[in-house]
């Protein structure tokens, strides 16, 4: 093996003279000593891509999306409940009414779609004045605008309070005629429809 004077090692027996230097060959170079390697050296790209090609990062203000310019299909839109009107109004399609207790005669909206039953303000049903009650959830009234029906839901594995449809525990959907009997912890209640196959609006 020989090396060149400008450090490349090669094989003399394979090469008269050092392939690096005349471009004919690659193999490894030496680092060491007091010659430099005569590779050509890396230069930055300019001008390779269009400066208007990638517009630049900007930082995120975590501010939250405006609802208020919402424009064309990939704008973030406030949801709109199907059951309401122009106006805003969401129509009253029936009632739920306590009947014993205290809470005796308390009435209830009911509305289209769906109307979450439990204690807190994050149901549209909200019977906080039970407190033997779950918080969790217990029970969903649906409205089927469609064939003007009622159904009462249990929401299984969340709330802690058995609910009895017409004094039988309800485990599965039952469709709601009037004057029909829900108790929920402590109080019981009368449904009554308004949206029915005689009216609607």
């Amino acid at each position: 093996m020989k090396q060149c004077p400008k450090g490349h090692i090669y094989d003399e027996k394979k090469n008269r003279s050092c392939p690096y230097c005349s471009g004919d060959g690659v193999g490894f170079q030496s680092l060491g000593g007091d010659a430099q390697p005569d590779f050509p050296k890396t230069m930055p790209i300019s001008g390779a891509v269009d400066d208007g090609a990638f517009p630049p990062t900007t930082p995120l203000d975590n501010a939250a999306p405006s609802f208020q310019n919402a424009q064309g299909p990939s704008s973030m839109s406030v949801t709109i409940s199907l059951d309401e009107t122009a106006n805003g109004v969401s129509p009253v399609r029936g009632w739920l009414v306590a009947i014993d207790g205290e809470s005796a005669g308390v009435s209830f909206n009911i509305h289209g779609e769906q109307n979450s039953i439990g204690r807190g303000q994050k149901f549209d049903i909200n019977i906080s004045f039970d407190k033997s009650v779950s918080s969790d959830g217990n029970a969903v009234i649906a409205y089927d605008s469609h064939d003007r029906k009622f159904f009462l839901t249990p929401i299984l594995g969340r709330g802690k309070n058995n609910i009895y449809h017409n004094d039988s525990l309800l485990l599965m959907p039952v469709e709601l005629s009037d004057y029909d009997k829900i108790k929920l912890g402590e109080v019981t209640y009368v449904f009554r429809s308004l949206c029915n196959e005689n009216f609607t609006y």
